[in-house]
């Protein structure tokens, strides 16, 4: 004995429940009716969900943009083709930084890093781009491997910490004012003193000029942060040893 084999009807799209002629139908006060693209006046039921109009859009989701916004959005500036020889040489240190402390791990971690959190709470994606964590990676990497002498840098911020205190970082301070103070004040001096601060002060005024546009600029990454991350370090491993020792009653 065989069951029959069921039989399936073909409902005719021609029979879609149709509204009055003169509108008023279900499309009416659809909520994304300006994004349908079978919207009409004439149905009784939405043609998507097959009864009731859609739910308004989350009020987390962004609006998309009209015809009318794109027309009022101002047009992106044309680009100048400045030449900068600063971003040249940064992804230049950059390729070199990484072809000596790379080897591919910070790629991979990076990878996993973006990985991890690809849409934050609100629904957004999440911009690591922003973060540079290759970047950084490789900045902890000079910080705490590359040799400086005897110590890497972070040792060597770890062992002023140890040795000098809260010292270490009001020392260098001050010795920079010792010098700046007296040549500001000699500067407004009329005899020969006031002629040779003067020229100390123009010196140290370019000189600052010079380095805080070169930090500011594309490669100043360069040099800011392997000397952020090396400070980091350099703190996290005097306060390591420091909880180490004051466990484990080492000397």
């Amino acid at each position: 004995m065989t069951d029959a084999a069921p039989s399936f009807t073909k409902t005719s799209t021609t029979s879609w429940p149709l509204g009055a002629p003169d509108g008023g139908g279900c499309c009416t006060g659809c909520p994304i009716r300006e994004g349908c693209a079978l919207a009409a006046d004439t149905y009784v039921v939405c043609p998507i969900t097959g009864s009731a109009p859609p739910p308004a859009p989350h009020a987390r989701i962004p609006a998309q943009p009209t015809a009318d916004d794109l027309d009022e959005a101002p047009a992106a500036e044309p680009a100048t083709g400045r030449f900068d020889i600063t971003a040249v040489a940064s992804r230049g240190v950059e390729a070199a930084i990484s072809g000596a402390f790379g080897f591919g791990w910070t790629d991979l971690a990076t990878a996993l890093i973006e990985r991890s959190a690809v849409w934050d709470s609100e629904g957004n994606k999440v911009d690591w781009g922003r973060l540079q964590i290759k970047r950084n990676l490789l900045c902890i990497a000079v910080a705490t491997a590359a040799p400086l002498g005897d110590h890497t840098a972070t040792v060597w911020v770890s062992e002023a910490l140890k040795t000098y205190s809260i010292g270490a970082v009001f020392v260098p301070a001050g010795t920079v004012l010792a010098f700046v103070a007296p040549v500001f004040i000699g500067k407004h001096a009329s005899n020969a003193f006031g002629v040779l601060c003067k020229a100390l002060w123009g010196a140290t005024t370019l000189t600052a000029r010079a380095t805080w546009r070169l930090i500011t600029s594309p490669l100043g990454w360069v040099i800011t942060r392997p000397a952020i991350w090396a400070a980091i370090c350099g703190l996290t491993l005097a306060t390591w040893r420091f909880v180490v020792y004051r466990l484990t009653g080492a000397v």
